[in-house]
């Protein structure tokens, strides 16, 4: 339950929709297609993204904890909008693998920080019992965003073919987001703002050696993977959902003055909403959903299996051709990643102290950004030697063949 909703609660709700207003989600791996790319071409282009995650994520953290949460936030959303233009105007592979590195750069900037801001907030109003809850709530704002963004999303494409041009309108929730950033208490910084460079370098450092003694406990280590690896998995094979729905789609004439084109939009358009309705719900109840459990290391074991073996259905789907239930499990895979994802950081945060939690979420997200680089150049390897429905069986058995390294055990 949440104690009390106040503006900040309504401020941490406005970021997390307007940050999820990105309306080249849906359509992302058909605007790679577009371009004549193929699924391995399009692994790299995933793979490059979380590789510049990878090496900024942790300096990003300890940027963030040193020399101020709000600060490292707002250098991220001017990352985003630089990458947005750059995916417009690109023509190329490389403009676009450029944009790819910028988008990481502001993901790495993000990502972590804006949690370890929320939970400082909880800190100071002394409301740190709720926050797997308050996290739901926000994070269930993020998912309304999402579905929001579909269904304008699928009518700017079917108004406009080019696809580029969702970059573009992408552009405008960003600047209400870096406006809203702006306007988030200076205390939520957690620093000085009157110490002196020197000093904050030397607060870098004790902070850093710091989190180095807090990934000494295994249990945050087993805690960080278990949440890392369905993370990875989720974010390696989410876009594909696209290919299934036009699968699925394929044949259908829903509005026969639609050209083929307009059609599949609005399917993925109907297809995303749905999904990310579904997510915001999920989300909203990730903390009824962990009290099913006798404990949050069963709720998340219990999720991660659910999640891997759904995916592992959902090719065997596509295999016998039935894509709606495919479908149907793709919406398991994301559902599961919105009712574990505030489990799974409440339980990284039990083990961390407020001082240092964004540098620890920064190398959670890291570990993150690694396997998901692995996960999407075997998913798109395989695809294009193969097939979709072959990429998704084998990167689910992979990841269940491994279970003993990230199942979490008994206190």
């Amino acid at each position: 339950m949440i104690p009390n909703k106040d503006k900040q609660f309504y401020q941490f709700c406005a970021y997390g929709f307007l940050k999820n207003l990105r309306f080249f989600d849906p359509f992302i791996l058909l605007f790679f297609l577009s371009k004549g790319f193929d699924y391995f071409d399009i692994g790299i282009l995933y793979a490059i993204r979380e590789i510049g995650f990878v090496l900024t994520e942790i300096p990003s953290g300890i940027f963030a904890d040193a020399f101020g949460r709000k600060k490292s936030l707002i250098i991220s959303y001017i990352a985003y909008l630089l990458s947005f233009l750059t995916f417009y105007f690109a023509q190329s592979f490389a403009l676009i693998a450029v944009a790819m590195l910028i988008f990481s750069f502001g993901e790495s900037f993000r990502s972590g920080t804006h949690k370890a801001l929320i939970f400082a907030y909880l800190e100071h109003k002394n409301w740190i019992k709720h926050k797997t809850d308050y996290y739901g709530h926000t994070r269930a704002c993020s998912q309304m965003g999402s579905a929001f963004s579909a269904a304008i999303a699928a009518g700017i494409v079917i108004l406009n073919a080019n696809l580029e041009i969702i970059f573009l309108f992408s552009t405008i929730p960003y600047l209400f987001g870096l406006i809203n950033l702006t306007l988030y208490p200076n205390y939520l910084d957690k620093i000085n703002s009157n110490d002196s460079f020197n000093v904050l370098i030397q607060n870098a450092f004790r902070l850093t050696l710091e989190s180095w003694q807090a990934f000494k406990q295994k249990n945050l280590v087993l805690a960080a993977l278990n949440l890392s690896i369905y993370s990875a998995y989720y974010k390696a094979v989410k876009d594909y959902f696209q290919v299934l729905i036009l699968g699925f789609s394929m044949g259908i004439v829903f509005l026969p003055a639609f050209s083929s084109d307009q059609q599949n939009a609005l399917f993925i358009g109907i297809a995303y909403t749905f999904l990310f309705l579904l997510s915001s719900v999920a989300s909203k109840n990730s903390s009824k959903f962990n009290s099913l459990f006798s404990s949050d290391i069963k709720a998340l074991n219990s999720s991660i299996l659910l999640g891997i073996m759904a995916g592992a259905l959902a090719g065997t789907f596509v295999f016998l051709n039935l894509n709606f239930i495919a479908i149907l499990l793709f919406f398991g895979i994301y559902i599961i990643e919105n009712l574990r994802k505030p489990i799974g950081i409440s339980k990284i945060i039990d083990y961390s102290s407020e001082r240092i939690n964004a540098t620890v979420l920064s190398v959670v997200s890291q570990v993150q950004a690694g396997i998901t680089a692995l996960l999407a150049l075997f998913i798109g390897f395989v695809a294009d030697l193969y097939s979709v429905d072959l990429a998704l069986i084998l990167s689910a058995v992979l990841l269940l063949l491994f279970a003993p390294v990230y199942w979490l055990k008994k206190q």
